[in-house]
């Protein structure tokens, strides 16, 4: 095995964003035409990601394109739901991406975006979350019924920062925020995304949880500057066969912590980002990617286009 390839690719000689970039569109695009979806481990995150990392590339419309494409075919019913196709998971995550790349882009709020939220609301379950979001063991984004309503007041706060919801969005938003306030949080990923999106909802945690969960998140991080995502995992994590989680430092939890670090106050200077930082730098692979192991099991490791994308948002002030 090639050093720190993880599956067998060598690292990168010396940090280079643009490779990193230049991963993020391919993969992105061979995902869209090779299984024609949107998901958080793959094409998602780097939907969100792509106006942050190369505003105004082609990319950036034409991941939008497809995935307005993508979530319209479902809601007016040209498209026949099928598995993964047309899930409830798969919509209102879409929406959120959709969501958070209309905030990025500074434009007005596409129609499909706002076609998208409006559908999830009718969605939402009295609970205040999406019951039937896929809880299959696929963490960190399907193992749980808590992901899908942080990971949409994030998408909502920005569009919040920008003026740009309505009042339906903020009926939703309230449910969601009663869901999480009647829910503790089964991880420290999930306190992590709480930590997120309480930087615009202020309800999504009390100041005492957040000021716990934040010294938390930092004590996480290992002596050569990552995370590991034992250190970010619950109990419904859970390698098929039993297998614990990973306790070196990984792409994913590394990217995903320093991100929301970032996001939610601290300086790229502070000690805890700037040595996470240092170690997503010492840690890009070859083919421009950070690779992560797959949280439930080996020869799908989709999760490490997640973290390319947070790794990315993470270092893109730098360039």
């Amino acid at each position: 095995m090639a050093a720190g390839g993880g599956d067998g690719e060598a690292k990168a000689e010396r940090f280079s964003f643009d490779e990193g970039v230049e991963y993020m569109v391919k993969v992105s695009k061979e995902w869209r035409d090779e299984r024609e979806c949107v998901t958080c481990h793959t094409n998602g995150w780097g939907l969100a990601a792509q106006p942050v990392i190369s505003p105004g590339s082609e990319e950036v419309a034409d991941g939008r394109a497809f995935a307005q494409g993508y979530l319209m075919g479902f809601i007016k019913g040209d498209s026949k739901p099928g598995g993964q196709y047309g899930s409830v998971e798969g919509k209102v995550a879409t929406a959120a991406f959709l969501a958070l790349s209309d905030a990025r882009s500074s434009d007005e709020v596409h129609e499909a975006t706002r076609a998208g939220l409006d559908h999830a609301w009718e969605l939402l379950d009295d609970s205040g979350t999406w019951e039937s979001w896929l809880q299959c063991n696929w963490p960190p984004f399907e193992s749980d019924a808590e992901y899908g309503p942080t990971l949409m007041l994030i998408a909502l706060g920005e569009l919040e920062d920008a003026a740009k919801i309505t009042s339906a969005d903020r009926r939703a938003t309230k449910r969601m925020l009663d869901y999480l306030k009647a829910n503790e949080p089964m991880s420290l990923h999930a306190k992590a995304m709480r930590l997120w999106a309480a930087e615009h909802w202020s309800k999504a945690a009390p100041s005492k949880d957040r000021r716990a969960w934040k010294k938390e998140l930092l004590e996480a991080q290992a002596e050569d500057g990552g995370w590991s995502m034992a250190s970010l995992s619950g109990p419904a994590w859970k390698r098929d066969g039993g297998e614990p989680q990973t306790t070196t430092s990984e792409a994913y939890p590394t990217a995903f912590s320093v991100y929301v670090l970032l996001m939610t106050g601290a300086e790229r200077t502070d000690d805890a980002v700037a040595a996470g930082l240092k170690w997503l730098r010492a840690n890009q692979r070859e083919g421009g990617d950070w690779y992560t192991r797959s949280p439930r099991r080996d020869g799908k490791h989709y999760i490490s286009r997640s973290a390319t994308a947070f790794a990315l948002m993470a270092l893109a002030e730098e360039e």
